[in-house]
C-alpha cells in the first residue's frame, strides 16, 4: 500500500453562465488533468438543471429534498461520471439572511478553486448552479468529480486496511506500515496547507476525505467536503487544532488506527506548522481529551431497534446489534418486538431490554378504548426512552411512524421502505449490489449511526448469530425426546410448513426424503410447526413409511431453539425455525421457492440452499417466474444437500 504525495496543479479556467428561469453560476472550461470543455457543450449539458436527477446511476444520500446522486455527463467528446449535490436553504431566520448570498453550491466552487491553486488536494469541481428569486436563492447544484472505487478515509481504515494487513504476513506487514505512515503525512499535510493559507475545516471527519489510487497506483488522500472550509479571521488561535482532534474523533471506534498514529499525524503537523517542541507534548494530551470527549458525546448511548417480526427476518438482524455493541459497548440497546417473539431475545447479552408490540391488539385502537390506551401508553415509553438513534429494520408505515412518534432526532431506515414509510427517516439507506442479502443491508444501515464493527467474517465475529439457549428449555426438551423414545444426539427435524402455501415443498416429497434419511443415516424424524399446523404434520407421518414424532405445537420458542441446536440435521421451507437453524451453526437445508435467495439464505452458507436460479434474481424479494415455483426443485436435489451437509 503505497501513497502519492504530488501536489495539484494550478491550471484552471473558469467561466460563467447564465441559464433560464432564474439560473445562473459557474462553469470550468479546462482542469487541473487537462480536459477541455466549451461554454457551448455546459449550455447544452445544464439547459434543463431540474432534470439533472433524472436517470441517474445511483443515489448516495437524501436528506429531505436535498440529494447527493452518481449520474454520467456527456460533454462534447468527454463522458464524465460526476457527483451532483442539489441543495435548498433551510427555514429560519439565520437561513434566510444566508439566502441572499451566493447559493452553497456557487459557495463550495469558489472554495475549491481556491484550495487547487493553494496546492491543496482536493476532488476537483465542474459546476456550481444556483437559482435565484427576488434576490433570495432558491436552490442550488454542485457537480464536482466522482472517482470510481474511492471510499471515503472512515470506510477504508475500517474496512480495507483491517483486510488488507490480516492478509499480509512480516515483510507485507512493513508495507503496509509505511502505508499507514503516508496517510498520515498526507492528512497532516492537507491540514497544515490549510493553516498556512489562513483556512481551516470548522466539521473535520474522516468521512470527508476518499482515498483513491493515481495513475501509478498509488494511493492518494483527496478532501471532497469543501462546505466546513472557513477563515480563521479573528480566532486564529483557537482554531488551529480544532481540525485535528475533530478528524481523531472520528476515528476514534476504528480499531485499525492507534495512538501511535494520532501522535504521528500531530507530530507531522507541528513540523509543517512551525510549533515549538516546548509545547507539543502539552497540547497533545489537550488535543487527546478533547476527542476522547467528542466521540463519547457523539457516540449513540441510547439506540432502539425496531423489528417486530417475521421470525426469519429478526434472526437475519441479529448481526446488526452484535454490531451495534461491539461499536457502542456502553450504549443501552433497546429493541421492539411481538410477544410471540420475544423469548428469542430473553436474556441476549446485547441486548439491554425489549419493548413489546401487539400488532393485533393495537391495530384495534381506532375503535377499542384499551387498545388506544395501550397504544398512547406505548407512544409515551418511546418517548421516555429518549433515543439517540432509531434504527427502523421492518420498513412499514406503522413501525416508521413510531419512530417518528418516539421523538428521536436521529431515524434511520431503508430508501425503498413500503407504504411512504421512508418519509419519517432523517436517514434513508439505499440498497445496491454489494448489499443484496439482508445481513449486509441492516450491517449498511447500521453503520449510519457511526457503528464501525460491521464486518461479520473477521476474526472477532465469532458469534454473529447469538442466539441464547434456555436451560429450563434444554431440559423440557430432553424429557419430550425421551417420551418419545428419541435419541437426544440422533434425531433431524423437518419443517414442512409455512404461513405462506407457496412457499411449502410437497408433503409427499418430505415424506420421500424421510424414509431416505432414516435408512441412510439413522435418524430419527421429527416434523415441526405451529399449533395451527398440526393437520400437516399428521398427513406427513401418514405419508412417511417410517416413523415421524409430531412436535407441531408441542414445543414454545425457546424450546424450539433447544431442538434445533440439539439436531443431527434440519431440513425447511423458507420459514423461521429454518432460519434459526441456519444461526445456529447446525447442518441444515433451506428449501427456497419464489423468495430470492440471494436475500435471505443461510449468511455465508449457499451450500445449504436448495432453489432454482438461486443467484440469478437480481434485487427482487420474490419471483413471479413460473421456474422459479418451489414445486421445481427435486427431490434428488434436497437428497444431494442433506448428503453434502453430512459428509
Amino acid at each position: 500500500m503505497v501513497f502519492s504525495e504530488k501536489d495539484c496543479g494550478k491550471n484552471i479556467e473558469v467561466v460563467s453562465l447564465r441559464l433560464g428561469n432564474g439560473w445562473s453560476g459557474r462553469v470550468v472550461l479546462s482542469d487541473t488533468q487537462g480536459r477541455k470543455f466549451s461554454r457551448a457543450d455546459w449550455i447544452k449539458c445544464l439547459s434543463q438543471p431540474h432534470l439533472l436527477f433524472e436517470n441517474v446511476e445511483k443515489i448516495l444520500k437524501t436528506e429531505g429534498r436535498n440529494c447527493v446522486a452518481v449520474k454520467n455527463l456527456t460533454m462534447g467528446d468527454n463522458r464524465l461520471k460526476v457527483v451532483i449535490k442539489r441543495h435548498y436553504p433551510e427555514a429560519g431566520l439565520r437561513q434566510f439572511f444566508r439566502s441572499f448570498q451566493s447559493g452553497r453550491a456557487l459557495r463550495n466552487f469558489n472554495t475549491t478553486l481556491k484550495l487547487l491553486r493553494c496546492g491543496i488536494p482536493v476532488a476537483a469541481s465542474f459546476a456550481a448552479l444556483h437559482k435565484r428569486r427576488n434576490l433570495l436563492t432558491e436552490q442550488s447544484i454542485y457537480i464536482t468529480e466522482y472517482l470510481e472505487n474511492s471510499p471515503d478515509l472512515y470506510t477504508f481504515v475500517s474496512k480495507q486496511l483491517p483486510a488488507r494487513q490480516a492478509k499480509q504476513f512480516a515483510i507485507c506487514r512493513k508495507a503496509s506500515l509505511a502505508g499507514k505512515k503516508q496517510m498520515c503525512h498526507q492528512l497532516a499535510a492537507i491540514l497544515a496547507m490549510l493553516h498556512k493559507n489562513g483556512l481551516w475545516h470548522r466539521d473535520s471527519k474522516a468521512t470527508n476525505f476518499i482515498v483513491c489510487k493515481n495513475i501509478a497506483g498509488k494511493y492518494k488522500i483527496l478532501l471532497v467536503d469543501v462546505d466546513g472550509i472557513k477563515p480563521y479571521f479573528p480566532l486564529r488561535g483557537s482554531r488551529r487544532f480544532r481540525s485535528l482532534w475533530q478528524l481523531a474523533a472520528s476515528l476514534f471506534s476504528v480499531s485499525a488506527i492507534n495512538r501511535t498514529d494520532y501522535f504521528r499525524t500531530f507530530t507531522t503537523y507541528s513540523n509543517l506548522t512551525g510549533l515549538e517542541h516546548s509545547q507539543r507534548r502539552r497540547i497533545f494530551r489537550e488535543l487527546s481529551d478533547r476527542a476522547k470527549a467528542k466521540h463519547l458525546h457523539s457516540a449513540p448511548k441510547n439506540i432502539l431497534i425496531i423489528k417486530p417480526s417475521s421470525l426469519g427476518d429478526i434472526v437475519l438482524a441479529l448481526p446488526a446489534l452484535t454490531a451495534l455493541r461491539k461499536s457502542f459497548p456502553e450504549a443501552k440497546i433497546s429493541w421492539l418486538i411481538r410477544p410471540e417473539f420475544a423469548p428469542l431475545l430473553k436474556n441476549h447479552p446485547h441486548l439491554t431490554e425489549t419493548i413489546l408490540f401487539d400488532r393485533k391488539f393495537l391495530g384495534k385502537a381506532w375503535f377499542h378504548p384499551r387498545a388506544l390506551a395501550s397504544l398512547l401508553l406505548l407512544i409515551r415509553r418511546l418517548r421516555r426512552g429518549k433515543f439517540d438513534a432509531v434504527i427502523d429494520l421492518q420498513g412499514l408505515f406503522r413501525t416508521a411512524s413510531l419512530a417518528w412518534l418516539s421523538g428521536c432526532k436521529k431515524r434511520l431506515g431503508m430508501a425503498d421502505a413500503r407504504e411512504l414509510a421512508h418519509i419519517f427517516y432523517t436517514h434513508k439507506v439505499a440498497q445496491y449490489r454489494d448489499c443484496i442479502h439482508l445481513v449486509d443491508y441492516y450491517l449498511k444501515i447500521i453503520r449510519a449511526t457511526g457503528a464501525s464493527e460491521t464486518r461479520v467474517q473477521s476474526p472477532g465475529w465469532l458469534t454473529p448469530f447469538l442466539l441464547p439457549t434456555d436451560p429450563a428449555a434444554v431440559d423440557s426438551v430432553n424429557r419430550l425426546l425421551t417420551a418419545q423414545g428419541i435419541e437426544p444426539n440422533s434425531y433431524a427435524v423437518f419443517v414442512p410448513t409455512s404461513a405462506h402455501g407457496d412457499k411449502c415443498w410437497p408433503l409427499e416429497r418430505f415424506a420421500v426424503l424421510a424414509d431416505k434419511i432414516s435408512s441412510q443415516f439413522h435418524f430419527s424424524i421429527i416434523a415441526t410447526g405451529a399449533v395451527s399446523e398440526n393437520s400437516a404434520v399428521e398427513r406427513l407421518r401418514n405419508l412417511a413409511n417410517v416413523p415421524v414424532a409430531n412436535f407441531a405445537g408441542a414445543t414454545s420458542l425457546s424450546e424450539l431453539v433447544a431442538l434445533l441446536k440439539a439436531a443431527r440435521l434440519v431440513v425447511s421451507n423458507d420459514t423461521g425455525p429454518g432460519h434459526i437453524a441456519a444461526a445456529l451453526g447446525v447442518p441444515v437445508v433451506l428449501i427456497f421457492g419464489r423468495s430470492n435467495p440471494a436475500r435471505v439464505a443461510p449468511y455465508g452458507r449457499q451450500h445449504c440452499v436448495a432453489a432454482v436460479e438461486p443467484d440469478g434474481r437480481g434485487f427482487d424479494a420474490d419471483s413471479a417466474d413460473p421456474k422459479h415455483d418451489i414445486k421445481a426443485v427435486t427431490l434428488d436435489e434436497v437428497y444431494q444437500k442433506v448428503c453434502e451437509q453430512l459428509r
